[in-house]
């Protein structure tokens, strides 16, 4: 987990970070994770990256470009990135959430705010970290799989890098594989997808983030949304992004 916070007053942003330390050195245990200080949103925007980072925490009132300011640019590039605000007011509130913020912070920030702040976001953040080993041994994040579709005893698995990780395996092994992880299904004979890259879906087709077109097998079509509604509506239930 990498997190990013921003503020032009140096004691509040060694002090967030030494709670922030404290806490993620408790709920992750062993997994990495690492923090980076910027005294003001220009300094970060000019190192940001999309994908860089997994929580980028801001000050909404610092001197030159506010947090506000910042988590717009931020969202021009990336939608996935959890942003979180901090102030000593809470009279901005409504303008972050529009910007899909996943917390507000108050000044002074307490250790238990930031426990439930790491609390709402973490779950997500364990999801996202999930790792599948295949049976020819190959590792990869469970999230960076698209779709994988099976031909001739080969299964072809696409990421969403672009790659396609080809092995010599059956159908059936990687669902028994896959489909426990929870958001992928089998929506016609010889095809997994994820339900996260779902951009559209049809009586008889679905299409994926990458612009592949999936066929939908009338046998399986009804038990196919369902779940994949079912998907939805806990994924809106917890306020997670795509």
């Amino acid at each position: 987990m990498n997190c990013a916070l921003i503020d032009d007053d140096r004691s509040a942003l060694e002090q967030l970070q030494k709670l922030l330390t404290a806490d993620l050195s408790e709920q992750f245990g062993r997994i990495p994770f690492g923090i980076d200080l910027f005294s003001d949103g220009r300094t970060f925007l000019e190192y940001w990256k999309p994908g860089r980072y997994d929580v980028v925490i801001l000050e909404i009132l610092m001197n030159g470009l506010s947090g506000l300011d910042v988590a717009r640019a931020i969202r021009m590039t990336d939608q996935r990135v959890r942003l979180v605000f901090c102030s000593k007011s809470n009279g901005f509130a409504a303008e972050s959430y529009q910007l899909d913020a996943r917390y507000y912070l108050l000044k002074p920030i307490s250790r238990e705010a930031v426990s439930e702040m790491l609390s709402r976001i973490n779950p997500e953040l364990i999801q996202l970290r999930k790792t599948v080993t295949l049976p020819d041994g190959y590792t990869l994040l469970l999230r960076q799989i698209l779709f994988t579709e099976y031909h001739n005893h080969v299964v072809l698995v696409h990421l969403k890098s672009g790659e396609i990780h080809r092995l010599r395996t059956n159908h059936n092994t990687m669902e028994e594989l896959l489909i426990p992880c929870g958001y992928i299904r089998c929506p016609s004979k010889g095809i997994l997808l994820n339900f996260h890259e779902i951009v559209d879906i049809t009586d008889d087709s679905v299409l994926m983030s990458d612009g592949s077109s999936l066929p939908v097998s009338r046998r399986r079509r009804k038990e196919f949304q369902s779940s994949y509604n079912s998907f939805r509506l806990e994924k809106m239930q917890k306020g997670m992004i795509r």
